[in-house]
């Protein structure tokens, strides 16, 4: 009764109040590590996608809109030509969550018929329409999640990722594998599993194979989040794991990664070598991005300035020894346009390329400063957003990326002012974010609580 109310007091912040301040971090008998990123697969799964859109729905709304908000009424659509409308129109083409654009019985949605279904955020110029079919029944997931589903299917995998698959999974695989590499040397005896903390069997599948190779002490890490925010961490993985290991082994958890200097490093070599190819005479204006936050009570506004501001320090020294004329700002990407941020609080990631391009700097290197690697959010969603000042950028445009050993480097011009994405810390630099995730679980196993 006492741990319900405390859950209901807290509520999001449960996880970071009860499970994680202030918890004994010191192991006991044999240690079993769980290393953990998002999930997001390489290649176009909508399991993936319809989990982690459905975590966004619940985890943001009244309890009460839930039944209301996620309910199933039936087959949702995209048409890949046209996937943002706000307002009906006569497809060419339509694509359910799975990438069909047929019914069960073979017969092609645009000969089906479809009804129309406006934005449900009518305020917010980035939510859109879709088509529902309900010949067939339910769809297996709510409307509003199948919709971002079939949007990612038909547009996203259909037409602008030239080579079907992202780097996310294939780079955190690397992490992992360099960094359990980098543990083995002075923790011979531990345990490692792998782990995917939005898919609640992957999370399960790790606790379990640590208990049957019996582990005294579960230590989870996530790796991919520099800064450890409620919504992926606190209030989904940390919870999920606790719950899982239900007391079965004493559980520990790692600490945001941005607080270890290397992974800080990683972003500053990547823009010390950016800027060996900038003559000292120009100008730059530094964009140092963040995801953006819209939960004014989320722990990571607590915490972000563990990471960002060593980061900053770093990123200054950097620019300083560089020697030409510069200025550094931080931008969000996303929930800082007029409709999440009305007063204009924040600085978007758009307004900051239109300060480069207003200011007439010779350059705006932009650095996505809470990702590890690249995913469909970050190379489609959030480009879309901020890229719009450059007439060279079409969102329409395919990303090809055929290398994921070297970062996405992606260039925009106007005016005298070039652009340059200076992309994610892979190839070359992910060696520092490997040296982070294993330096977090590190300062835990090298604290073992010594036998009675």
């Amino acid at each position: 009764m006492f741990e319900w109310l405390r859950h209901w007091q807290l509520g999001n912040r449960y996880g970071y109040e009860v499970l994680f301040r202030g918890h004994d971090r010191r192991p006991k008998g044999k240690a079993g590590i769980i290393l953990a990123d998002l999930g997001m697969p390489e290649d176009y799964q909508p399991g993936f996608y319809i989990d982690f859109m459905d975590h966004v729905f619940d985890y943001s709304l009244p309890f009460f809109l839930h039944r209301i908000v996620l309910a199933d009424r039936g087959i949702a659509l995209i048409d890949p030509g046209n996937p943002l409308a706000r307002e009906s129109f006569v497809p060419q083409k339509l694509v359910d969550m799975h990438g069909s654009v047929s019914n069960r019985r073979g017969e092609p949605y645009l000969e089906c018929k479809v009804e129309w279904r406006p934005p449900g955020m009518k305020k917010n110029p980035w939510d859109h329409g879709y088509f529902l079919y309900k010949g067939d029944g339910k769809g297996g997931a709510p409307d509003v999640c199948q919709k971002s589903a079939a949007k990612i299917a038909g547009w996203y995998f259909g037409r602008l990722i030239p080579e079907k698959r992202v780097a996310w999974a294939h780079q955190c695989r690397k992490v992992y594998e360099e960094a359990v590499t980098l543990l083995r040397k002075d923790f011979g005896d531990t345990e490692f599993r792998h782990a995917r903390y939005i898919d609640e069997n992957s999370m399960r599948q790790a606790v379990e194979e640590l208990l049957d190779a019996g582990c005294d002490t579960i230590i989870y890490q996530c790796y991919s989040n520099p800064v450890f925010c409620d919504f992926e961490d606190y209030a989904l993985a940390m919870p999920r794991v606790h719950r899982l290991v239900n007391g079965r082994a004493k559980l520990i958890f790692g600490d945001q990664p941005g607080n270890q200097p290397a992974l800080r490093e990683a972003y500053v070599q990547m823009v010390r070598d950016q800027l060996k190819q900038i003559p000292a005479d120009s100008s730059v204006l530094l964009v140092l991005s963040r995801h953006g936050n819209p939960f004014k009570h989320d722990t990571l506004n607590r915490r972000a300035h563990e990471y960002r501001q060593p980061l900053e320090v770093k990123m200054r020294e950097a620019m300083d020894d560089w020697g030409g004329k510069w200025q550094l700002v931080w931008s969000d990407d996303e929930y800082a346009d007029h409709y999440w941020d009305p007063r204009r609080k924040k600085l978007s990631t758009l307004d900051a390329f239109r300060k480069a391009i207003t200011e007439r700097y010779d350059y705006a290197l932009e650095v996505p400063t809470d990702f590890i690697a690249e995913n469909t959010d970050l190379m489609i969603f959030h480009a879309m957003k901020k890229y719009t000042p450059f007439s060279d950028y079409d969102m329409h445009a395919p990303i090809p990326y055929p290398d994921w050993e070297k970062p996405l480097r992606r260039t925009f011009r106007e005016g005298r002012t070039t652009a340059i994405y200076v992309g994610c810390p892979v190839g070359p630099y992910r060696k520092y974010v490997a040296e982070a995730a294993a330096g977090s679980v590190a300062e835990i196993l090298a604290n073992k609580q010594e036998k009675p």
